[in-house]
């Protein structure tokens, strides 16, 4: 199956409404009570992205695009530094909810929420980052790492950073409708998640709506046409007319 042209989207990135579209116009549905909901197509395009991406960048040193990227933003509180991390202020700064489970760990990074103040995180370990920042090059850089309660964590030797109230997240999440309530614009705010840019690149889109279209169709009935003519013996099987002998 292959898409028509004017369903592709020109641009590298499409709206998950676009995407629904999509696989909605392919399916082509023969009866108005074979239909879905956007939420299980959504669903359903999450789940084949996830799969495609995992198989395409299964080696990680290709690059990734960024078009398969999403931005979450996050609020900091300051706690009480961890055992094991020592710090000057006896402080860390941790994440108040949740990160989403990413596909590979590797591509994630963290930048302050206004990227041009100058501020640089790096992402690492948990385990690394309790031996990291002691050394008069790194003693002012910022450190961030997943914790095994999903939180993010930061820790610097730099106690200005414990004034950072907010941060942002870029990765490739494993469910990207699982950070809608997260996602936020270039001023911070939350978006729409359909009209948020579904994150997969435009090389993948055909494919993943083609996976989509062949399991769903799969629970569509659609009557077949057993006479070898050049007539809608399929359209006439909807028409009272058919049913008269």
């Amino acid at each position: 199956m292959s898409l028509p042209l004017h369903l592709l989207n020109t641009n590298d990135m499409s709206t998950y409404r676009e995407v629904v579209y999509m696989i909605l116009d392919e399916l082509k549905l023969v009866s108005d009570d074979a239909s879905f909901t956007q939420e299980h197509v959504i669903w359903l395009a999450s789940n084949y992205r996830s799969m495609l991406l995992k198989q395409h960048y299964k080696d990680i040193k290709k690059d990734i695009p960024e078009s398969n990227y999403q931005t979450i933003c996050l609020d900091l509180e300051k706690v009480d530094a961890l055992d094991g991390f020592p710090c000057e202020s006896g402080y860390m700064l941790k994440s108040t909810k949740e990160i989403p489970a990413t596909i590979t760990s590797a591509s994630t990074k963290v930048y302050p929420l206004n990227f041009f103040r100058g501020e640089h995180i790096s992402f690492v370990s948990m385990d690394r980052m309790r031996f990291v920042g002691y050394n008069r090059w790194t003693k002012n850089m910022t450190y961030a790492a997943l914790g095994p309660d999903r939180h993010l964590w930061m820790n610097s030797q730099n106690p200005q950073f414990l004034y950072m109230k907010h941060v942002k997240v870029s990765g490739i999440f494993d469910d990207p409708s699982a950070v809608a309530d997260l996602l936020c614009d270039a001023e911070g705010k939350h978006c729409d998640i359909l009209d948020s840019n579904f994150p997969i690149e435009s090389a993948l889109l055909p494919t993943l709506v083609e996976l989509c279209v062949k399991e769903l169709s799969g629970s569509v009935y659609r009557p077949e046409d057993y006479n070898n003519n050049a007539g809608d013996d399929f359209g006439k099987m909807s028409s009272p007319q058919s049913t008269k002998q």
